[in-house]
C-alpha cells in the first residue's frame, strides 16, 4: 500500500547530459508545477547538486540498478518511469524496465539498441500487458517522428479493400552533433556482436522487434531499413538524390512492430533514408558557425560520457522528415519537423513530452492498453496533440497534405 503520495514521474540517469536535459526542460513546465516528480541515479552527491539547481527542487533517488529491492521501491513510489541511463544493454536497463513492467508503472527510455529492445519485448510483453503497463519504445528522435509520421500518413490514405501501402521516410533535416552516450550505445552493440547476442541474421532481419513474425518484407528487400540490400545512394524525383541515414534501421524496426501490432504488416512496408540535402544543410549549418570555434564553444568530436553538443547546436539544430504513403491510387505526404539538436536538444523535449503523456493525458483511445508498445500504438493522437502543443507550438510542428492522385 502506497503510504505516500504518487511521484508523476521519475527522471532515471538524470545526472547524465541527456537526463539533465530532460530534467531542466521538466523543472519549467507549467503542467509540473506545484506537483511531486523526482531524479534518480547512482551518485547521490550528482543529485543533490542537480536537485539545488532546479526550481522544483525535485525529490532524490539514489539506486544502483543492481540492487533489485532498491529498484522495486523507487518504482513503487511512482506512475511513470524515464530511463536516460544508456546504454541500456550494458547499464542493467533491463532491472528498472522489468521492474515497471511487473508493477504496472508507464516507462520509457532512449534505447536505440535493437538486440536489447527485441530481448525485453521477448521477456517482459506479457507481464506488461497483465500488470496494464504501458513501456513505450523510441522514446526520442529515435523513433517518435518515424512512428507519429507513418502513422498519421496511412490514417490520411483513402481506405481500399485490399490495399498495399508502401511508407517512406526521408529525413530532410538533421541538424546536429553526438554525445559520449552515443557512441557508447555504438560500442555496446559492436560488443553484442562480437559476443555472438546480436548476430548478422538479427541486424539485417526487418521484423527484429517482433519475434517469429513473418510480413510483406521478411524476403523482399529483407533489410532492416527497407531499403535495397545493396543501397549507398540513388536519384531521387523529389529530393535529387537519396543516401542511406545511420538512424534508418533503428526507426524503421520500430515502424513495423507498430505495423504488426496494427495488424498491417502483411500488406503495409516501411522504409527510411535520407535526402542529400540533409548533409549540405548539416554541413553548412557547422561551417558557417566556425565548427563552432566562432562562438567559443566548436564542435567536440570525440566525446567522453556525460559531454554532448555545444549550446548553440542544442539551440539552433533542428530535424525535418517527410513520410509519404503510397497506395495505387492515392499518395499522402506528411510533414514532422522540430527544433533543436534532434539527438539532445529535441529528444529530451519529446521524452519528458511522452513522459507527461503517460502521466497526465487520457490516452485510453490508444490502439493498446498496456505491454511492450510504440509511441503510435501506445499513445497514438494523445501524444501528437500534446507535441503540437508543446512550448506554445513552438517545437514541433505536424503538417499533412491532402491525399493527390498517383
Amino acid at each position: 500500500m502506497m503510504l505516500t503520495e504518487p511521484l508523476v514521474l521519475i527522471v532515471y540517469g538524470a545526472t547524465g547530459f541527456t537526463g539533465e536535459l530532460v530534467a531542466t526542460y521538466l523543472d519549467g513546465h507549467p503542467e509540473l508545477r506545484g506537483k511531486p516528480w523526482a531524479i534518480a541515479g547512482r551518485t547521490q552527491s550528482k543529485l543533490a547538486e542537480l536537485s539545488a539547481k532546479l526550481g522544483d527542487r525535485p525529490e532524490t533517488f539514489c539506486v544502483d540498478l543492481d540492487d533489485s529491492d532498491a529498484v522495486t521501491a523507487m518504482v513503487s513510489r511512482t506512475t511513470v518511469m524515464l530511463n536516460c541511463a544508456g546504454p541500456y544493454s550494458v547499464n542493467n536497463g533491463a532491472a528498472l524496465l522489468g521492474a515497471c513492467a511487473r508493477a504496472g508503472v508507464h516507462y520509457s527510455d532512449l534505447a536505440g539498441e535493437g538486440f536489447w529492445q527485441a530481448e525485453m519485448i521477448d521477456v517482459f510483453d506479457d507481464l506488461a500487458r497483465d500488470s496494464g503497463a504501458k513501456v513505450i519504445l523510441g522514446g526520442g528522435v529515435d523513433s517518435i517522428p518515424s512512428d507519429l509520421g507513418a502513422f498519421i500518413a496511412a490514417e490520411a490514405l483513402p481506405s481500399e479493400p485490399n490495399q498495399s501501402v508502401q511508407l517512406r521516410g526521408v529525413y530532410t533535416r538533421y541538424t546536429g552533433s553526438f554525445s559520449g552516450g552515443t557512441l557508447n550505445s555504438g560500442k555496446a552493440t559492436e560488443r553484442a556482436k562480437r559476443s555472438g547476442s546480436y548476430t548478422d541474421a538479427m541486424e539485417a532481419n526487418p521484423y527484429l522487434l517482433t519475434t517469429g513474425v513473418i510480413g510483406v518484407e521478411t524476403d523482399t528487400p529483407g533489410t532492416a531499413d527497407g531499403m535495397a540490400p545493396d543501397f549507398k545512394w540513388a536519384f531521387d524525383s523529389t529530393y535529387g538524390a537519396v543516401s542511406k541515414f545511420f538512424m534508418a534501421p533503428i526507426n524503421a524496426r520500430v515502424v513495423r512492430r507498430s505495423l504488426v501490432l496494427r495488424n498491417e504488416h502483411q500488406k503495409v512496408s516501411y522504409s527510411e533514408c535520407a535526402a542529400v540535402g540533409m548533409w549540405l544543410r548539416l554541413t553548412g549549418m557547422w561551417a558557417s558557425r566556425g565548427f563552432g570555434y566562432f562562438l567559443g564553444e566548436p564542435i567536440n568530436f570525440k566525446p567522453t560520457s556525460g559531454e554532448g553538443p555545444p549550446s548553440w547546436l542544442l539551440r539552433d539544430g533542428g530535424f525535418e522528415i517527410d513520410v509519404t504513403a503510397k497506395a495505387r491510387a492515392k499518395t499522402v505526404r506528411t510533414r514532422i519537423s522540430g527544433q533543436g539538436d534532434p539527438g539532445y536538444g529535441a529528444t529530451s523535449k519529446m521524452l519528458a513530452e511522452l513522459g507527461l503523456c503517460l502521466a497526465l493525458d487520457d490516452h485510453s483511445e490508444s490502439l493498446h492498453r498496456a505491454g511492450v508498445l510504440t509511441p503510435s500504438t501506445g499513445l497514438g493522437h494523445a501524444l501528437i496533440l500534446r507535441l503540437t502543443q508543446a512550448q506554445g507550438g513552438k517545437f514541433m510542428q505536424f503538417d499533412t497534405a491532402p491525399p493527390s492522385a498517383n
